[in-house]
């Protein structure tokens, strides 16, 4: 059975660290002066390099469905859930070795220096907190109490419950380090290619962090809706899109956004695999949806935009492929996006979680839907127009606000699933999905299982028994 990816993080393009290049090769835990500037910068490449690489971007927007591969006409027929160890075990080691040990390291160097660095401290936290986010909602049950402690050479795995609420109260401590007086003046400036140490910045993010993660448990843990409730009463959470959660690439050689060096290193610098998945672009097509240019390319001899369904034939010529807008050297990568938190805004008062009813429902849905048009490139006249001719309805809210967010994280396929796993119990998820032909078992999936090789077969304390691809993970109904 053919593994549908087979592409390393060795050739990993280093992104927006091209200008903390030349410091590349001091070792940060060796300095004399250690500081906690190189460590958060090699995670911060590593996490958003990993969201863009073949390892998991592939992976993930192919299972969940976001993107169709064309059959053999593009990135290859086969089972989209025979996903390679070697994807599996990248992920995990960069996410765990790369990214979050450095992370560990970086907040101890902040906090032992003096004076404390409580800026640094706070990014370094929230930073961390999306990682471990991240990892556990592909991977379920993790090691986080016990994992970077050189004592401990086989970490226990946390129940998933464990480690989302270790990481809202690691936001928590992140929050009163980013409002400590000092917070301002001790960040990391130059190598924070998020927002290049404004503390603000990081602390509205830390609060809608928090956010996504309550809207994430509250289905298994409905006592969270107080927290949610209280977060939109404080008003600290991204106010616009100037305050998205973004790494930036570019268009030399090192910076070179990783969907782009895919496709130039196999195909040339064009798209020859990822057709547009009927998921999307059928809905989109059913609104007039001003967003569609901007997300696909016609088939070279069509006139309307096709697409393929999930794991079906493409034709070059019939059907819409991904737009190279997407795919571009400088395609910037969003970790997360104002709008993104206005759909879960949506939906929360659309469940009564939040106060606000429908009509807040409605106003938030609406404004979400205008600035994921405008991110896109859509004119302001006509995202305006799209997003004010949406209305919701009691009955239905929910799920069109669950569908318009699969529409807008179709380039985002991590979010995408984890949106799909929560928006309603296995089998009744929006959008509904389809068992791809040749499917183990007949099933979709829910979960990327551990890597055998790097986790599961040298730590003794790993968990013991079969797991399968189509296991629901906690927070999961």
């Amino acid at each position: 059975m053919k593994k549908i990816i087979i592409l390393a993080l060795g050739a990993i393009s280093l992104g927006s660290c091209k200008k903390s290049f030349e410091k590349m090769n001091i070792n940060p835990n060796e300095s004399p002066a250690a500081t906690p500037e190189l460590l958060f910068s090699g995670a911060a490449v590593n996490l958003s390099n990993t969201r863009v690489g073949g390892d998991l971007y592939v992976s993930i927007a192919l299972a969940a469905q976001t993107v169709a591969s064309g059959g053999n006409a593009g990135w290859g027929a086969g089972d989209v859930y025979d996903i390679s160890p070697y994807s599996t075990g990248n992920i995990w080691r960069t996410n765990y070795v790369n990214s979050a040990a450095n992370l560990k390291q970086a907040i101890d160097f902040a906090q032992q220096s003096t004076p404390v660095r409580y800026g640094a401290m706070g990014q370094c936290q929230v930073l961390l907190a999306e990682t471990m986010y991240e990892t556990t909602m592909m991977y379920g049950d993790v090691p986080y109490s016990e994992a970077w402690n050189k004592e401990i050479s086989y970490p226990h795995f946390d129940g998933q419950e464990a480690v989302l609420n270790s990481l809202l109260a690691l936001l928590d401590e992140a929050i009163v380090n980013l409002k400590n007086e000092n917070a301002g003046q001790t960040t990391i400036v130059y190598e924070d290619y998020f927002y290049a140490g404004n503390s603000t910045k990081w602390l509205t993010l830390a609060n809608s962090l928090k956010f996504r993660i309550l809207m994430t448990m509250v289905d298994k843990d409905p006592s969270k809706a107080t927290a949610l409730a209280d977060l939109m009463t404080n008003d600290e959470m991204m106010k616009s899109a100037a305050d998205n959660f973004t790494f930036k690439f570019g268009t030399s050689t090192g910076n070179r956004n990783l969907k782009f060096e895919i496709l130039n290193q196999y195909a040339g610098g064009s798209n020859a695999f990822f057709f547009a998945n009927k998921t999307v672009l059928d809905p989109m097509l059913a609104q007039n949806d001003p967003r569609i240019p901007h997300y696909f390319t016609k088939g070279a001899t069509a006139t309307d935009f096709v697409g393929v369904g999930t794991e079906l034939p493409g034709d070059f010529d019939a059907n819409a492929t991904i737009s190279m807008e997407l795919y571009a050297a400088d395609a910037p990568e969003y970790l997360m996006t104002y709008q993104e938190l206005l759909f879960m805004q949506a939906e929360a008062a659309a469940r009564n979680l939040i106060p606000g009813g429908l009509a807040t429902a409605e106003a938030k849905y609406q404004e979400a839907l205008k600035e994921a048009c405008l991110l896109y490139g859509v004119s302001s006249v006509d995202a305006g127009t799209f997003a004010g001719s949406k209305t919701l309805s009691a009955s239905t809210a929910v799920k069109e606000i669950h569908l318009q967010q699969w529409i807008d994280l179709m380039d985002r396929p991590l979010e995408a699933f984890n949106t799909w796993r929560r928006s309603g119990t296995k089998g009744n998820e929006v959008p509904s999905l389809t068992v791809p032909p040749g499917a183990p078992a007949g099933n979709l999936i829910y979960r990327l299982l551990w890597p055998t090789d790097n986790e599961i077969l040298p730590n003794i304390n790993a968990p013991k028994g079969v797991f399968h691809y189509y296991d629901q993970l906690w927070f999961d109904l």
